[in-house]
């Protein structure tokens, strides 16, 4: 058999099983290597080596000289699982073949390696984003250098894998910075494609700005998982210096495989950021807190005492006055055991909870401290054909000051296609499936809370929850045209959920006039988008799981901070008719009309519920003691002979 071991020596004219091939002749400008399947020798610097079980049980050598030509790569990967004799350093001759293994281009069947002196390599630059996808084949085999700051966006298959995601900062979803409608972010246009071309170029930007930074290893599960830091975890917004290592094609993906120790900058886990209030509202996806088990949430018993105990660390830290709860089980059992679970950190009943059950799969559910609030209206619930769940408000009164607001949850229709039709299909703007079905259900509960602002006379409305739409979506937009205000302070840098690398906001939280000017504050507090998911509650990831509030859920939760002394103190009493007279004396508890033409009034309380009446009649004048109407908002309506209409208005019974 011949062998080349001094093949370099030999001139480059060589031909026929073991011809001497510069690396950046081998590698050529195309995908695959035009010598696949030859015998050749190469020369090259040993810029990286990775030997032993469970390694890329080889090593990439470089040829800095080779040629000027940008479009070729001067490195290449040697498979060579026994390497022994050689160093970072080392210029060494290979002889080997050429193959295309998942089309990255290496020599494997080493027939010989020999020293043949020493060089250095320097890192090539490489500056993000790449002009296309291709672009990466000029730097296959290389060591890269990304000058500057790398920031983690991804870390789903750390833990599993070792790989994590890296950008020159985070990735955001395409939807959240641009408008798929408006070229201007602060435009409501909603429906129509005029901007989709700037949202598929964001994406693509994103698309060509990342790079997997994985850890030399083929195994799964590494114990421990590479670079994690003193608190168990790595977040994503971590950040690496300079990062450098040599560039690698494996499943599907090119890759960094790590050449030295990696300066990881850990992103710390934020203690609670509480908006400096007097009263504070928090709204959270618990990420399917289920009582049923093996279904949608926990699996078992154990996991779902996991799971409990971590919403409630969380919740008891946030120590909000109110909870805005999304996606529990639509009964009666999974909302009372966690509130029992929430209340039982506190050693008493620190709150209560109410709900309705309608619709399917999940529902929402309001928490509150009885000590700070009460109830001043009945629960509202929404449910139509177009929805899949019912939405809530209740109104609340502050204790302290009398000031009253109506409490809102919000939890629309998911952007995923099953069953999808028509309008309810991606249209390809980025706003994935059922978005026209989304839009329905913010029109429907737009008019809906409408009619409850002005049947209860409170107008300061705060509505949270997840609206499964970024912040450039329709839906937010129908918001904002709709009168109500975005409450979180910081626009695109604020972000609630984490998918395929992107980030974005949609979980948020929203306010009427009256609302928005009492609220000091608003932000979510980032525990989980950040975190990798493997430090969940289900039992295959025990190893990693840790009883606090970071990865509680799949979603951050949203943080509102309310002056209640800007909230207007009780119900203005009021009639809607100049012609009528209307008093209400609510020390003495006595309400009185008086019109031209008045023989008769109507009561009702705040749902539309008729109201006996003990009220008395004399000429034009009626009047009524209100002493044992329940506490509440309460519509009127003056009316005459004929039984119709004079006047309407409205009037408040406190506790």
């Amino acid at each position: 058999m011949l062998r080349c071991v001094l093949a370099v020596l030999l001139a480059s004219t060589l031909t026929g099983a073991c011809a001497q091939i510069p690396i950046c002749i081998l590698q050529g400008s195309g995908t695959s290597s035009a010598y696949n399947g030859q015998a050749v020798t190469t020369t090259g610097v040993v810029t990286a080596l990775f030997s032993g079980t469970g390694t890329l049980q080889g090593f990439f050598i470089e040829d800095p000289a080779c040629d000027a030509d940008a479009s070729t790569s001067n490195g290449l990967f040697i498979y060579n699982p026994n390497t022994t004799g050689i160093a970072l350093g080392d210029r060494v001759s290979v002889s080997g073949t050429v193959q295309e293994f998942q089309t990255l281009t290496e020599l494997y069947a080493i027939s010989s390696i020999s020293v043949i002196g020493s060089g250095t390599v320097q890192p090539t630059d490489v500056t993000l984003p790449l002009s296309s996808a291709s672009a990466w084949e000029r730097y296959e085999g290389m060591l890269i250098r990304f000058p500057g700051t790398m920031t983690v966006t991804g870390n789903d298959d750390w833990a599993q894998y070792g790989e994590l995601v890296m950008a020159p900062d985070r990735l955001w979803n395409a939807t959240h910075v641009v408008d798929p409608n408006d070229a201007d972010p602060d435009g409501t246009t909603v429906g129509g494609l005029g901007n989709v071309a700037a949202v598929n170029a964001a994406e693509v930007a994103n698309a060509l700005s990342s790079i997997i930074l994985d850890d030399g290893r083929t195994t799964s599960w590494p114990d421990p998982p590479p670079l994690i830091s003193a608190q168990g975890t790595l977040r994503c917004g971590s950040t690496v210096f300079n990062l450098t290592g040599v560039l690698h094609y494996m499943y599907s993906r090119f890759r960094l495989q790590p050449v030295s120790t990696i300066p990881m900058v850990h992103y710390p886990r934020p203690a609670p950021r509480l908006p400096d209030a007097a009263l504070r509202i928090v709204s959270w996806n618990v990420h399917n807190y289920w009582s049923t088990l093996g279904g949608f949430g926990a699996a078992n018993a154990t996991e779902l005492a996991r799971q409990r105990t971590k919403l409630t660390v969380a919740m008891e830290m946030m120590d909000a006055d109110a909870f805005v709860l999304c996606e529990l089980e639509n009964n009666d059992v999974a909302w009372v055991d966690l509130i029992a679970g929430l209340n039982a950190l506190y050693g008493s009943t620190a709150y209560l909870g109410v709900e309705q059950n309608a619709g399917f799969g999940t529902k929402s559910v309001i928490f509150y401290k009885p000590d700070v609030l009460t109830l001043v209206t009945p629960l509202y619930s929404y449910y139509s054909s177009t929805f899949e769940r019912a939405h809530i408000t209740q109104g609340f009164e502050v204790i302290a000051t009398g000031g009253r607001f109506l409490l809102s949850g919000m939890h629309l229709r998911s952007k995923l296609c099953d069953n999808a039709t028509g309008a309810n299909l991606d249209l390809g703007d980025g706003q994935g499936c059922y978005n026209a079905r989304r839009l329905d259900q913010v029109s429907e509960l737009v008019s809906h809370w409408a009619d409850l602002r002005t049947s209860t006379g409170i107008d300061a409305q705060l509505v949270m929850g997840d609206f499964n739409a970024y912040l450039q979506e329709d839906p937010i937009d129908l918001m904002r045209v709709s009168g109500f205000t975005a409450l979180v302070m910081d626009g695109i840098h604020d972000y609630t959920f984490r998918y395929q690398d992107r980030f974005g906001a949609i979980d948020h939280a929203f306010g009427t006039e009256a609302m928005a000017n009492a609220v000091v504050g608003a932000e979510p507090w980032a525990i989980n988008a950040d975190e990798p998911p493997v430090l969940d509650y289900p039992d295959a990831n025990i190893d990693f799981y840790q009883p606090n509030a970071y990865r509680s859920s799949d979603h951050d939760p949203v943080v509102v901070g309310i002056d209640p002394a800007e909230l207007v103190v009780g119900v203005e009493a009021v009639a809607h008719d100049r012609s009528t007279s209307f008093t209400f004396d609510a020390a003495q508890g006595i309400a009185s009309w008086h019109a031209i033409g008045l023989v008769g009034l109507e009561l009702a309380d705040a749902v539309g519920r008729s109201v006996g009446l003990q009220a008395s009649r004399t000429g034009n004048t009626i009047t009524m003691r209100t002493d044992a109407l329940a506490p509440g908002v309460y519509a009127w309506r003056c009316i005459d002979v004929a039984g119709r209409a004079i006047s309407v208005g409205r009037f408040a019974v406190a506790r």
